[in-house]
């Protein structure tokens, strides 16, 4: 309120015939600027809505000028070959997801996901691990990436995600043999250094890309927060194709 305040304050006092800014803050006190603001506010409410909004507006233009400019001078690692990921190495479209295992829509992205691969064999999905949601999710996000070093990292990501209990120790072994995982080297390889300065590298790039929340995609370099399900997922890579043809065009 006192930001609005300031916005009609200074818009009163400028408008105001004073011959010095000394003049009229000796003419106008807090109390007597309060009532002036209220007065014009209760004869024009939809002035404060206009401005509340226009900010609104700047602010979603900034972040968005911010998270492009972000994933353009990290598009090199947000892709790369050595990353989680699955579908075609020379696909058209690189969709990155940004996801927590204890995130529901990100539960419900898997089988999209899978849909998607299954009509679609121009297109790869990078996984990047964003445990945010608990303590446990950065557990789970470590084990996660451990697997990736048997080259089993869809699958077992998969099975986390369809596994309704607890993820404890004792069943992210279970869940590990169940797809053919060596379960005492995953569970070592968790511990290690380098997994856990992926996840660092990780949670890095979600910051400074902007991303505060999970589910959120990056399709060819546009980032798309929250879920969009399967059509959302579709249309995002049919657009990311059409303005890479305008492109070349």
């Amino acid at each position: 309120m006192r930001f609005i305040y300031f916005i009609f304050a200074f818009a009163v006092l400028s408008s105001a015939a004073f011959t010095s800014p000394a003049q009229a803050q000796a003419a106008l006190d807090k109390a007597a600027v309060e009532k002036i603001i209220k007065d014009y506010l209760m004869e024009n409410p939809e002035a404060i809505i206009d401005s509340l909004e226009s900010y609104r507006e700047k602010q979603e233009r900034d972040q968005r000028v911010s998270a492009s400019q972000s994933i353009e001078k990290n598009q090199a690692y947000l892709t790369g070959a050595d990353l989680p990921s699955i579908g075609s190495a020379d696909a058209d479209v690189v969709v990155v997801e940004f996801f927590d295992y204890n995130c529901g829509y990100c539960r419900k992205a898997v089988p999209d996901i899978q849909t998607i691969l299954d009509t679609d064999k121009n297109v790869r999905f990078v996984f990047q691990e964003m445990p945010i949601l608990s303590p446990s999710s950065a557990e789970i996000a470590r084990w996660s990436l451990a697997s990736h070093k048997q080259g089993k990292y869809f699958e077992y990501h998969a099975a986390l995600m369809a596994h309704k209990g607890s993820k404890t120790p004792k069943n992210l072994k279970k869940l590990a043999k169940d797809v053919g995982l060596d379960a005492n080297k995953l569970e070592k390889d968790a511990g290690s250094e380098a997994v856990k300065v992926q996840l660092e590298k990780s949670m890095t790039m979600a910051r400074e890309i902007g991303i505060r929340g999970t589910p959120a995609f990056i399709v060819n370099g546009e980032l798309y927060p929250g879920y969009l399900g399967e059509e959302g997922l579709k249309q995002s890579i049919e657009k990311a194709r059409e303005n890479s043809d305008k492109k070349e065009g």
